[in-house]
């Protein structure tokens, strides 16, 4: 844990610390694995759905990939969740969002997990 001395205009000096944000960076990990395994169970339930002839499938497959990507932004934001962690706990929840409505029900899991942690960042 970092401390930093503010001196404020009364010349009265503050300690602040910078808290670890191990749980975030976890959570945001995790879900984002998770997330990815979504979209990859979620591109193949589409291509064994276009084997068999199934109409639209073939968006569920696009879904999957749009769903990794977003996990793995959300790893990459959770990573550098100490540079800001206002404007990553946002976009954090954002990605745990959307990775709920990209891949619906294989997404609850890694979605939560993703929003949780986003939720966590920002706190102070």
């Amino acid at each position: 844990m970092s401390k930093e001395t503010i001196v404020n205009e009364n010349n009265q000096k503050t300690i602040q610390t910078n808290r670890p944000r191990t749980a975030e960076l976890v959570l945001g990990i995790v879900g984002g694995i998770f997330g990815m395994i979504a979209g990859i169970i979620a591109i193949a339930i589409g291509g064994l759905g276009s084997a068999f002839g199934a109409s639209g499938s073939g968006s569920i497959g696009g879904l999957g990939g749009a769903c990794i990507a977003v996990s793995a932004l959300a790893i990459v934001l959770a990573a550098l969740i100490n540079k800001n962690h206002k404007l990553m706990g946002w976009l954090i929840i954002i990605c745990g969002v959307l990775n709920i409505v990209f891949v619906s029900y294989f997404g609850i899991l890694s979605g939560l997990l993703i929003i949780i942690a986003g939720g966590l960042a920002l706190r102070k």
